[in-house]
């Protein structure tokens, strides 16, 4: 079973992500954060093994997020959600310890492949 915390400050794109997971017998969405302070706490108490951020978010961004998540728990896999496709933010979420990157304006069924590769210690880069 793959275990996923979600965070995006756009409650409706959580909303939309969680419901496909529903239907997928192998991925369970145990939370969501609005933020990175939140996303930091939860990841703490839920201890997931992915985490599907967004980058920008307020108090605390993607990045710092994912630095802090990495350090605590090494073996959780983050995957970055974001709609900017620059070079400078995929470097410094690699950077970090993100294992995945992927396009906001990318279809779920490819959220759901990077999801599913990064859960076998795999990289997703879209």
């Amino acid at each position: 079973m793959i275990t996923l915390v979600i965070a995006e400050d756009h409650q409706a794109l959580i909303d939309g992500i969680r419901s496909f997971l529903e239907y997928e017998e192998d991925i369970t969405v145990l939370g969501e954060a609005n933020d990175g302070e939140i996303l930091i706490d939860l990841v703490r108490k839920k201890q997931p093994q992915i985490v599907l951020t967004d980058i920008r978010m307020p108090k605390c961004d993607g990045i710092c997020a994912t630095k802090t998540i990495k350090k605590e728990f090494p073996n959780t896999k983050i995957i970055a959600f974001s709609m900017f496709d620059q070079a400078e933010a995929i470097h410094q979420m690699k950077d970090a310890g993100a294992s995945g990157y992927i396009m906001k304006n990318s279809s779920l069924k490819k959220v759901l492949e990077a999801i599913r590769i990064v859960a076998k210690n795999g990289d997703y880069f879209d």
